[in-house]
Formats: C-alpha cells, structure tokens, sequence
C-alpha cells in the first residue's frame, strides 16, 4: 500500500513517453524493433512473460543530467550504444530494497557487455544514500535524484519503476513494482539484447 507522501511525490505529472506509448499502441500493431535497431522480439517476448510491460514502438526520451554518487555526472545520450536498466528506487522503500540484491547479481552477470545500469535513488540526499550503499556493498552505478524531478517524470506510479532501454536510448520495457532482475531468463534475455 502506498503512503501519502509516496502518491504526493510520484503522481504529479504524467510522463511525456507514456502518452506517446498509449498513442503508438491505439494507433499501430506491435512491433519489436524499431526500423533502425536489430530485431528483439525474441528477447522482448521473454520480458513480456516476466511481467514487463514491452511498448509497441520504442519510446523517445528527453535528455537529461544526473549527478553519480561516485562524483561527475552522467548525461543521457552517455549511455546511448549500451543497453540500460533505468531502475527508480528509493533507501526506505522495502520493495526497491528487496530487488537491489538481484540488481547486483545482474550487474555482475552482464558486466564486459554492452549493458549498464541507472539506478537512481529518487527524492533523498547524497549521505542517506551513501550510507545505504556503503552497507550492503552494492557496486553497480547509483545516481541521485534529490530533488525528485527525474522521479515525478518517470516514476508517476510509484517505485521501484524500471525501464529497459535500447542501445539507441529509447524505452522499449517497463515495469512498476520489485522484480528478481537475477532470473536466469530475464539475464540470457538482457545478455542477448546488449549482444545485437
């Protein structure tokens, strides 16, 4: 159940994407590629029977800066030629916490890929998060949405809310609420997509 600063935060606005996604799935049959990427629908049937939600056509989204918790920021378009995790989570939710553990095993599956992670704690200072890091010893990339911007974007529904993203960084998957990101099939599939 959600709270009310949970709802307060997250339902503020409804991301631009979204909208685009509900009028490409009204207005076209299902795709899954796009004209200008390698075919996934191997890949996005297999997320699509772990409960992700694969959108009709990849999804455009705007640009955006984020500061990294190891220092420097990181810019959209960096991540562009790599298949991405851009997971939404925050340290006192128990939902996101229960999936971080399966977030590390992933990232250590898959590192040497062409796969990364954005694992962007939403609406928190940089010391709380540190300080959650630091003691469960979780080395995949985390990034910080203090303000809660990013969030109020792209997390409407509340969190954990993840998004895979193709290697030209538009979304192709998502999925609200905690998952096992370390099932043996969702890690062939992730592996198999960064390969293309």
């Amino acid at each position: 159940m959600k709270t009310n600063t949970q709802t307060t935060a997250t339902r503020r606005s409804v991301p631009v994407f979204l909208i685009a996604a509900l009028l490409a799935l009204l207005s076209g049959p299902l795709s899954a590629q796009s004209a200008s990427g390698p075919d996934l629908s191997a890949e996005l049937a297999t997320l699509k029977s772990l409960g992700f939600h694969v959108f009709p056509q990849p999804v455009t989204i705007d640009p955006f800066n984020v500061p990294a918790l190891a220092g420097g920021t990181l810019q959209s378009k960096s991540v562009q030629g790599k298949i991405v995790l851009f997971n939404f989570w925050a340290t006192w939710c128990p939902p996101c916490k229960r999936e971080m553990p399966t977030i590390e095993t992933l990232w250590n599956a898959l590192k040497g890929d062409d796969f990364t992670i954005l694992a962007i704690s939403t609406g928190e200072k940089k010391n709380t998060v540190a300080d959650f890091i630091a003691k469960n010893k979780y080395t995949f990339p985390i990034y910080l949405d203090e303000s809660g911007a990013l969030g109020r974007v792209y997390a409407t529904q509340g969190i954990p809310t993840t998004y895979v993203l193709d290697k030209q960084g538009r979304v192709i998957a998502g999925i609200v609420g905690s998952t096992d990101y370390d099932k043996p099939e969702l890690v062939k599939a992730l592996k198999s997509m960064a390969a293309k």
